[in-house]
């Protein structure tokens, strides 16, 4: 970006599995952030979080949109970042040993730091 300080987005996903779009497309959106260079956090919260078991990207379609991993994929390779909500992951299982090495755990701290001076989308 030229003249302008980068743009910062927060996309929470709240669900994963039961509505594929709800995930797909903030991943879309998150891409065409980095895409035009700015920056990109997918915050994982409630069901969400299973988007950070290794596996689960493979098993979601998308509808219209490109498959869920090749998404996910795109977002990785492009400097995107994804933040576990721990309580969240607490109940659903989720562990160091079966989340994507890409994502990070991240609580309610960290996430309001990334939030300021950042647009925030909820899915």
């Amino acid at each position: 970006m030229t003249d302008q300080q980068t743009k910062n987005y927060v996309f929470t996903i709240t669900e994963c599995g039961n509505d594929t779009d709800r995930v797909a497309t903030p991943l879309v959106l998150a891409n065409s952030a980095l895409a035009t260079d700015g920056k990109a956090l997918l915050w994982l919260t409630m069901s969400g979080v299973e988007l950070a078991r290794k596996g689960t990207a493979e098993k979601l379609g998308a509808g219209t949109f490109p498959p869920v991993k090749d998404l996910l994929d795109t977002f990785i390779e492009a400097g995107g970042e994804i933040g576990i909500c721990p309580p969240c992951a607490k109940t659903h299982g989720l562990t160091d040993e079966d989340k994507l090495d890409s994502a990070q755990w991240m609580g309610a701290v960290a996430l309001l730091d990334q939030a300021n001076n950042s647009q925030t989308f909820s899915f």
